[in-house]
């Protein structure tokens, strides 16, 4: 799985590709680790380059989840496929972790 990161004032987005499975977890671990600083009050995980996660993988995201707000920050999951959504919401992740849908669904919301 590929990773890489975008900052923008106290916002990070970390931009996944590829599958996002139990091997992938250290990665995800460091990236996040390199990202995570008093500065940074917001973290986003694209996901529109997942096209699968398994149970370590929600089970990571929610840990991180966890530990964040703990710090009074805050994770978010952004943009997954159909599949990876589906399997987000089945695991009911989307009830704990913010969940934004596609940037041009956000856009129409907003206009609405």
């Amino acid at each position: 799985m590929k990773i890489t990161q975008e900052i923008h004032d106290k916002k990070v987005t970390l931009k996944l590709e590829g599958n996002f499975t139990y091997t992938q977890r250290k990665s995800f671990q460091e990236a996040l680790k390199a990202v995570s600083t008093d500065q940074i009050a917001e973290i986003m995980i694209d996901l529109s380059q997942v096209a699968f996660l398994d149970s370590a993988a929600l089970g990571l995201l929610m840990i991180t989840h966890r530990q964040l707000q703990a710090e009074k920050r805050t994770l978010l999951l952004a943009y997954p496929q159909p599949t990876v959504r589906q399997i987000i919401e089945l695991a009911n992740l989307h009830r704990t972790i913010p969940l934004i849908e596609s940037e041009v669904s956000s856009l129409v919301k907003k206009s609405a």
